[in-house]
Formats: C-alpha cells, sequence, structure tokens
C-alpha cells in the first residue's frame, strides 16, 4: 500500500502441482485457470491452422484437442511396402479401433509377399554398411545393453505377432484383418509393378485378391498401378470391387507379357468384369498405359457407366498407341450423351523411342479415335502435353467446341495465328446458340503481346479466367513473328519495357475477365517485373479482381 511505503510482490509458488499467486501479506493461495483447458475446443483448432503438419504431429501431450489433431495426421495415411519391423509396428496399432479410424488413404505394394505358400518369412535387422574389426568396451556393452532389453520386450504385441508370422498365408491373414478393420478409409493405391519370376505358374503368385475386398463403407478412389501379369492374381472371377466407388485410376504396364493374346485374355476376363461392377456408381475414370498397349479388348467390354463424367485417356506417343482406335471410339460413343470433361494426354513413360512418323501416327489414331463422336454435355476439354501436334488439337476442338465452357491448351508453342485459330474454332457456334462461350482458358506456350490480348479479349468477352503460359513477351506482334537472318536483335529487358508502354494505352471496359494468371520464367528480374505485370494489367482490365504470377 501507498501509505505503508510498501508495494505488493507476487509470486509463483512453484513447489505446488496447481498454479496459485501467493501475496506477501497473505498465505492464502489464489488458483488461476488451467488455461489448456478453458480455452474452447474451436480455439485450438484455429491455432492448428498455423502449425505445419510435421509440428502438429508431435504435439500429442499438450492437451486432448492437439492430441487427436495429432492422433489424426500420424495415421491418416499409411503405406505397406517393406515387411519389416515399422510395418508390424503399425499392423500392431491398427489393431486398436481407436487408430483404426483415423486412417483415410493407404498405399499398399504386395511384393513383399513371398510367392511361395511355404516360404519362410525374416525379419533380419539391418547390418552395417562395414565389418567393424575393433570393438570398444563401450560398443560391446551397448550390444549387451540392447540384447536384454529386447528379451524384456519379447511380451510385446510387436514381438508376438512377428513370431506368429511364419509363412506366406499368415501375413496374408494378417493383412487380410488389418485391411477389414478400417472403416472409414477413402483413397486406396494399389501398386504391383516388376517382372514376373522365369518359370512362375498361376500356383505361385502372390494371392492377393483379398486387397480388393477392404472398406466397404467409405472408399471412393481405387489407384491401381499394376504389371497386366499380376491382374489375375489382383482380380479373379470372384473378386469384388466396392460398389460405391465414384474415381478409379488405372495404370497399366505390359512390358513383362510378351503374347498378345494373353493380354487380350486378361482384359476380357479380369480386368473388364471388375470395372463393369461400377457400372452404377464411377464417375470419373483414368486410364493409362506405360507402354504402346492394344486396349480395345478392354474399351470393347467395358459397359456403359450412366454417372460417368470426369474421363482421362493417356495416350502413348509412340506407334501402337492404344490399338485399334476403334475401342476407344465405341466407349467414347456409348458416353457421348453424359461426359462432361475429357482429358486427351499424350505421354511417354516407357517403351520405345519417338521417331519422325510417331506425330503424324498420333494424329491419325486421336482422329480415328474421336471420328463421329459427338457430345452433348461436354463442358471441359483439357489437351495438355509437349507431345500432343497442334494440328491434332485443333481438329478435336473443331470437333467439341459447341458445348464447351473451359478450355486448355499447353505444351507445344502456339503461334498468334494458331491462337486465333483456336479461339474462332471455341466460338463458332457461341453466338447462334446463344450460349455465352468460353468462361476459362487456360493456354501455352505463347508469345504474349499486347495484340494477343486485344484478341482474347474482343473474341471472349465473357470469359471469366485466363491462364497464359508465356514463352516470350514482346511489344508487338511484329516481334513475335519468326525473326529473319537480317533483323536486329533487340534486348529482352527494353522489349518487356516497351510492352509495359504499349499496354498502358490500353483498356479492356467490357472484358468481363476477374481472374489472369501469367506464367513467365523467362522475367530477367522476377520481383521487379511481375509488380509491373500486375499493375499494367489492373490498370487496363477494370473487371479485373485477382492477378497470379506463379513460378
Amino acid at each position: 500500500m501507498a501509505d505503508n511505503g510498501r508495494a505488493s510482490r507476487t509470486r509463483l509458488d512453484t513447489s505446488e502441482t496447481s498454479r496459485s499467486v501467493v501475496n506477501e501479506t497473505t498465505t492464502s493461495p489464489v488458483s488461476l485457470p488451467p488455461v489448456m483447458s478453458t480455452l474452447p475446443h474451436s480455439i485450438w483448432l484455429h491455432v492448428a491452422q498455423y502449425l505445419s503438419p510435421l509440428f502438429l504431429r508431435d504435439l500429442l501431450t499438450v492437451n486432448r484437442t492437439f492430441f487427436e489433431l495429432a492422433m489424426d495426421i500420424r495415421y491418416r495415411q499409411l503405406m505397406f511396402a517393406y515387411l519389416d519391423e515399422r510395418m508390424v509396428k503399425n499392423l500392431v496399432r491398427l489393431k486398436d479401433p481407436e487408430v483404426a479410424k483415423r486412417v483415410r488413404i493407404v498405399h499398399i505394394d504386395p511384393s513383399f509377399i513371398p510367392l511361395e505358400s511355404s516360404a519362410h518369412l525374416c525379419f533380419t535387422p539391418s547390418k552395417p554398411d562395414c565389418v567393424i574389426k575393433h570393438r570398444s568396451l563401450r560398443t560391446i556393452l551397448g550390444d549387451i545393453a540392447n540384447l536384454l532389453l529386447e528379451q524384456r520386450n519379447s511380451r510385446h504385441p510387436k514381438y508376438r505377432i512377428m513370431q506368429s508370422l511364419k509363412r506366406r498365408d499368415d501375413i496374408v491373414e494378417l493383412l487380410s484383418e488389418v485391411l477389414a478393420g478400417l472403416p472409414n478409409v477413402t483413397d486406396y493405391y494399389v501398386s504391383w509393378t516388376g517382372s514376373a519370376p522365369v518359370g512362375s505358374t498361376t500356383t505361385h503368385r502372390i494371392p492377393a485378391s483379398f486387397l480388393t475386398s477392404p472398406f466397404q463403407p467409405n472408399l471412393r478412389k481405387l489407384s491401381l498401378n499394376i504389371s497386366l501379369h499380376n491382374v489375375p492374381s489382383l482380380l479373379t472371377p470372384t473378386s469384388r470391387i466396392p460398389q460405391q466407388l465414384e474415381e478409379l485410376h488405372l495404370s497399366l504396364h505390359s512390358e513383362h507379357v510378351g503374347d498378345e493374346k494373353e493380354i487380350t485374355h486378361i482384359l476380357q476376363h479380369h480386368l473388364a468384369p471388375a470395372v463393369s461392377q461400377l457400372e452404377a456408381s464411377l464417375k470419373r475414370l483414368v486410364i493409362s498405359a506405360w507402354e504402346p498397349t492394344d486396349l480395345s479388348p478392354l474399351f470393347d467390354n467395358l459397359r456403359h457407366f450412366p454417372a460417368l463424367d470426369d474421363l482421362s485417356i493417356n495416350i502413348p506417343a509412340q506407334d501402337c498407341h492404344l490399338g485399334d482406335p476403334a475401342g476407344l471410339n465405341g466407349f467414347l460413343s456409348r458416353h457421348q450423351s453424359t461426359l462432361r470433361c475429357l482429358r486427351l494426354r499424350p505421354t511417354q513413360y516407357g517403351g520405345k523411342e519417338l521417331n519422325q512418323d510417331s506425330s503424324s501416327s498420333l494424329h491419325e489414331w486421336i482422329k480415328d479415335a474421336t471420328a463421329g463422336v459427338n457430345f452433348t454435355k461436354l463442358h471441359v476439354l483439357d489437351m495438355t502435353s509437349s507431345l500432343f501436334p497442334v494440328a491434332t488439337s485443333l481438329v478435336c476442338l473443331q470437333r467439341f467446341a459447341r458445348t464447351l465452357s473451359s478450355l486448355s491448351l499447353t505444351g507445344a508453342y502456339r503461334s498468334y495465328d494458331d491462337v486465333a485459330e483456336a479461339i474462332q474454332l471455341s466460338t463458332h457456334d457461341s453466338c447462334a446458340s446463344g450460349r455465352p462461350g468460353l468462361l476459362q482458358l487456360r493456354i501455352g506456350l505463347v508469345s504474349l503481346c499486347p495484340e494477343l490480348i486485344d484478341l482474347i479479349a474482343e473474341k471472349l468477352p465473357n470469359l471469366q479466367r485466363l491462364e497464359l503460359l508465356v514463352k516470350d513477351i514482346f511489344p508487338s506482334i511484329v516481334g513475335s513473328r519468326p525473326s529473319s537472318p537480317g533483323d536486329v536483335q533487340v534486348p529482352r529487358r527494353r522489349q518487356i519495357e516497351a510492352f509495359f508502354s504499349e499496354m498502358e494505352l490500353r483498356h479492356y471496359s467490357s472484358w468481363k475477365l476477374e481472374c489472369l494468371a501469367v506464367l513467365a520464367d523467362m522475367l530477367p528480374e522476377k520481383a521487379c517485373y511481375e509488380t509491373s505485370l500486375e499493375e499494367v494489367f489492373f490498370r487496363c482490365i477494370p473487371s479485373l479482381r485477382s492477378f497470379t504470377s506463379p513460378g
């Protein structure tokens, strides 16, 4: 108090388990509320949004909220690919329903399962890379301590499970039990590639059909990255794929199946019947082949999927591609009244090197595969690949542009004239039909010049989102043309600054563009010029709400 000339002092009494404040003039403790338990659960969830998953997963002991969040992050995604102590440890934990309910995504590679049912399972600890010739007393004592600790923990469930796993059927039974006990898995990835052993028969294959049976209640996505010679083991005639599955990804490897008749048999009698089980629920389908493979038997034997509205086909760019184009053509025709999104992407994952005839062969194959197909509800067309010939993309656009609202043409370089032709094809029927035309456009590589922006603004007045992948920036269309031997080369920095000057004279008052993204890796000083790009486009496009320059 002021009248006795003494100021009160406080101290924290650390001898008590509860927090208290003790005044010098009194011995009565005043309890403070425990902060960790009084803040609402929603506050901790809000705080967690600002913490990285790697940091958050280690906050198990902070409070109940962080315990739940950390456990969800730790067990949200699991992978089973190696038969080691870590995998067995996870299997033990997953037997607890409180842990099993947190798993949402599972990756599994069943190649760690022995081919022969009589093969013994070994859990040998990792050995040092080099042999230690001279061992110190400390090293010897450490080895003795580890041995005693291992003997003491021999009653731990992990060690009991390891002792019970003697043969192949034991691990299959355990995995079946654990996978069937994960009620909330939504995404399931099976990766099973590689060569078959020499002389292997059906009796020496992994009994992996159990991998397709779990996760019935909530599974929505299944991804199979698989060699065709493994398909008969995974998808038997009695295999039941979850009927509520909405998304299926097929990535097929055929490099180890040399017989075309065997490939046809696998596609017709194993893969096609299994996929056709999803006819009532499948909404998105992705099919890709790592090597040129005749998948026409698969397309011919797939049923009609009434709910399918999103289809992605990855086409090997090498000769043969996906076999007879009539197979894909028939599949597209069966779904021409339901598909809303189509992605066609030439790829080169494996197989032979591309030759000069590959481009023309791919052009003819895609023309035949899409001939006569008349989509009535197609809104999104995505042709994204540097292997996609420009002329081929224009053929597809001419056939499918009538109902499009979103278009993606990226990969190969497109001149101003190529862009003009693509826009002309996409807007050909829009005025007559009364539809607004394209609302989203992603295109590149292009040479950015004021005339290109003029063209897009004039021909696509209702465009809401534009993404440009830029190779060069020029102040006029003249500079974007191929140069002649006698032309004087203007420094890139001066070209970009001249582009800004030209754009400051533009004003697109009737353009409805809201989002603009410009990817220009060639900028000499990215931070400086990205800011200038943003400023100039916000100035000349009044409707613009956001500008991004990723990369």
